[in-house]
């Protein structure tokens, strides 16, 4: 094994590339991450018994652009807010209005049927309903027989049928 002296200008050098190479590529994905998606819709879930209903804030939306779906226990709710036409001679002062794809999921609790999940589009606002989503998560109990066991335990001092006392 050769004995190499230690330069620590040149480990600083390295790590200056190290860094800058770091930095380009974590640059590089938010550009592509906030391109795809400009925006992301707010959601609410709300518990009404065993049911949960999901409200998601879909404003200046079309429902045909909104795609709903079960994959693995996975609601995902996914879309695309599209940018109205522009006229060459507008001039926006300020544009605050967000476009492009969205994707919202979330996991739901074990043993919900998917078949049974209903959604409603009303005035920009749309509902999911998972009707029993908590009770599905509840923990079940059964009572497990132990062989051997006698049916009932016999009690000291109880009647017998003649009414007598054992």
């Amino acid at each position: 094994m050769a004995i190499m002296r230690w330069d620590p200008f040149g480990e600083l050098l390295k790590m200056q590339r190290d860094m800058d190479r770091i930095f380009s590529r974590i640059g590089s994905e938010v550009q592509s991450s906030t391109a795809a998606t400009a925006w992301m819709p707010r959601i609410n879930v709300k518990q009404s018994g065993d049911d949960i209903a999901v409200h998601v804030e879909l404003a200046g939306i079309k429902p045909e652009d909104v795609d709903i779906e079960v994959t693995d226990g996975v609601l995902t709710i996914k879309g695309e807010r599209k940018s109205e036409t522009e006229k060459e001679d507008e001039g926006w002062l300020v544009r605050e209005s967000s476009f492009g794809a969205f994707e919202r999921s979330m996991v739901l609790p074990e043993g919900v049927d998917p078949e049974s999940i209903k959604a409603e589009f009303k005035d920009g606002m749309l509902e999911v309903h998972i009707p029993k989503a908590l009770e599905a998560a509840r923990p079940k109990t059964t009572k497990v027989a132990i062989a051997g066991a006698s049916e009932a335990p016999a009690m000291e001092g109880a009647a017998t049928e003649g009414g007598e006392e054992a």
